[in-house]
């Protein structure tokens, strides 16, 4: 999957899957359809986190056709799966970030099931750091670290396909009028900036995610209270509340944890699932961790998953015959 904010965390939260966001710089972004490519990462979404760490496996290393990757040089372990240990929880300190519970907005059988895997990781050896606060935590979020390229981004990932492309701009799509009322707002919004300006350029500025102040500075803060508490890890519910009706999904639409930290931070994150409401809507547990650790995040994810087996396949989807 690719994950600009959510979108390998939220739907393997939603399906009882593994999934990582690695940190941005450790796996290439080509070949990825962006919506804004300073955050797009593609990861792997699995069953297990085995499987997850096997497939991470391919997808890491230096890519010359992704300048970001050059960050990533010489960080990138050989074999994630070393990294898979039952017992991996022991001794880990992990910090809960109540913040990204409240009580107002999260649903109650989420809460249980977050309070319950609480009890799972402290059962396994876990310390935990509960609350681990990140003080002005939203403040510092409002604070001009997203910027809409998302034309300037699919321009360039247009042009690089040739001739041969339908189109080579959104405001072309705007044009034919074929297109979901549910993203005409946004792309109407998206289409006031230029398309063949880099976003560095445009007034205010928006860099490059390693030369962006505001988003390294909000690295070095999630960093920083972690380093100050002396966790391994931020642990948290993936979402707030379980999965939204199909035919309510817009109103529905809450709860999205994945959203806040580890896309503005550039830092990595797994989910992995940590049981089911209303008896069949999987829920998920996410932890983040610095720069560059997602063996840490393999082994906790691991041994956290061994000793509750939390996943089960669809009950509509029984298994294939041989």
């Amino acid at each position: 999957g690719t994950d600009t904010g959510n979108s390998i965390r939220g739907p393997s939260s939603h399906l009882a899957l593994v999934g990582i966001r690695s940190t941005l710089g450790l796996t290439s972004r080509d070949g990825v359809i962006p919506l804004s490519f300073d955050r797009d990462v593609a990861g792997p979404m699995a069953r297990t986190v085995e499987d997850a760490a096997r497939l991470f496996n391919v997808v890491v290393g230096v890519d010359p056709a992704d300048p970001y990757t050059e960050d990533g040089r010489g960080r990138a372990h050989a074999d994630y799966t070393a990294f898979l240990d039952r017992d991996g929880l022991a001794g880990a300190r992990l910090g809960v970030v109540r913040q990204l519970v409240d009580p107002a907005e999260t649903d109650t059988a989420v809460a249980r099931l977050f309070e319950a895997a609480l009890d799972d990781l402290e059962s396994r050896g876990a310390i935990l750091v509960d609350p681990l606060r990140l003080e002005g935590l939203f403040d510092r979020l409002s604070g001009g670290l997203f910027c809409r390229r998302f034309r300037y981004d699919m321009h360039v990932y247009l042009e690089s396909l040739g001739e041969g492309a339908p189109i080579h701009d959104v405001a072309d799509v705007l044009e034919t009028g074929q297109y979901s009322p549910y993203v005409e707002d946004r792309l109407r919004r998206f289409a006031e900036l230029p398309a063949d300006v880099h976003p560095r350029d445009w007034d205010p500025p928006c860099p490059d995610f390693f030369d962006h102040a505001g988003r390294m500075a909000f690295r070095d803060f999630v960093v920083g209270a972690m380093d100050a508490a002396g966790v391994d890890a931020l642990v948290y519910p993936t979402w707030t509340a379980p999965p939204a009706h199909l035919d309510r999904a817009v109103e529905e639409y809450r709860g999205d944890n994945s959203q806040i930290l580890a896309p503005a931070a550039g830092l990595p994150a797994i989910t992995v699932p940590m049981g089911f409401t209303y008896g069949s809507l999987p829920a998920g547990l996410q932890l983040l961790a610095r720069p560059y650790r997602e063996d840490v995040l393999f082994r906790l994810a691991f041994a956290y998953e061994q000793a509750t087996h939390h996943r089960r396949p669809p009950e509509r989807f029984p298994p294939l015959r041989p």
